[in-house]
């Protein structure tokens, strides 16, 4: 079924990585029509997002995501998204009157589906007021209501995206988690054939070593990970969580993996070693793919570490695509994805499937939050 209509969508995404937000917009009709307009990248201060961090840390229940503490994170954070899209139309010199909705993915504070509940923050309704401007949000909590893991929510908008790209493709997110969307687009309706999953820990991981050990906020380029020799013993022991062996679909919480067991090692040591579990656990989780993919296409921050991205190719043994050999910013690919998940959510339209959450069946997602003139 077409549908002519096209909708003119902002996206917002703050990921697991906490350091700022990703706002791009896209003109798409939720399916194969799909224009990347432009993006940009907002910072959160270096005390906000550590305040972020510190609550990923906390054993957050149902009850206690409701303290006092949360709800003035909750109003900075949106206050924040705010002020960063005014500051994106501006920059962009984009009339917010022409954007029919937002898709406001939040700031993912708890991630527990197996409680049945995933927790971001971000006020909806306060920013729709704001702006004036139609809001989805909560994409990921009729799909955990229902028995699916809530996430990854981004590969109906992979799909689409790589629609005419005719092979067997693996679109890799390096984020603060790994995650995997395999797409055969050699046959003829591949959508109910997607399989997603996150793989285990990424930049999550890394940052928070570096931040340990340096007061840093990234590993550049991989600089003190290409230094370092890797623990195996240590590597060995991760890898043997109940996690790696789970079959897809499966999600991730942020909190689940630590550095704990790391502390010991030097800086350079350290790195390399949650550098080669990323890579590990990469290469164990490709016997869930139900056939060899033709094409590695890279997304995340985790792109730019080249160290990281070297060591992935020599170890599955496939030339690796950066999402800019498509024209696709690897660092917005995900906001995009909102603003197309919002789209579609205003068309009624699925965007969890039972191989990429677990659901039973497709799932339509979001709340729509219309703004109220006070």
């Amino acid at each position: 079924m077409k549908n002519s209509k096209n909708f003119i969508a902002l996206g917002l995404m703050s990921g697991t990585s906490a350091d700022g937000i990703d706002i791009a917009l896209i003109e798409t009709n939720g399916r194969d029509n799909i224009i990347l307009k432009s993006s940009d990248f907002y910072p959160f201060s270096r005390k906000f997002s550590e305040k972020i961090k510190k609550n990923f840390k906390k054993n957050f229940n149902k009850e206690n995501l409701n303290k006092k503490e949360i709800k003035e994170l909750e109003k900075e954070f949106t206050d924040i998204n705010y002020i960063a899209i005014k500051n994106f139309f501006k920059k962009k010199k984009i009339n917010k009157d022409k954007v029919d909705v937002i898709g406001f993915h939040g700031q993912t504070i708890s991630h527990k589906p197996e409680l049945g509940y995933s927790y971001q923050i971000g006020d909806s309704q306060r920013l729709a007021n704001l702006l004036k401007i139609k809001v989805v949000s909560n994409f990921r909590s009729n799909d955990v209501k229902n028995g699916g893991e809530g996430a990854p929510l981004t590969p109906i908008f992979h799909y689409y995206l790589t629609k005419k790209i005719k092979k067997k493709i693996c679109f890799l997110n390096l984020g603060g988690i790994t995650n995997i969307t395999w797409i055969d687009h050699t046959k003829k309706n591949g959508i109910s054939d997607i399989l997603a999953f996150d793989v285990g820990p990424c930049c999550s991981l890394l940052d928070d070593w570096v931040n340990y050990k340096k007061n840093e906020q990234y590993d550049n380029f991989g600089n003190y990970a290409k230094k370092g020799i890797s623990n195996k013993k240590i590597i060995q022991t991760y890898l043997k969580n109940s996690f790696f062996l789970k079959k897809p679909p499966k999600s991730l919480d942020r909190s689940y993996f630590s550095i704990s067991a790391i502390k010991h090692l030097t800086l350079f040591n350290g790195a390399t070693t949650l550098s080669k579990l990323v890579v590990d656990s990469l290469k164990k989780s490709l016997i869930f793919l139900p056939s060899k993919p033709n094409l590695f296409i890279v997304s995340g921050g985790g792109r730019k570490n080249s160290y990281l991205v070297d060591q992935i190719e020599k170890q599955i043994g496939y030339k690796i695509k950066l999402s800019e050999e498509f024209n696709w910013d690897g660092d917005s690919i995900e906001a995009y994805a909102f603003g197309f998940l919002s789209a579609r959510r205003l068309l009624n339209l699925p965007i969890s499937f039972p191989k990429t959450t677990k659901a039973k069946k497709p799932l339509i997602g979001g709340r729509i939050f219309n703004f109220v003139t006070m």
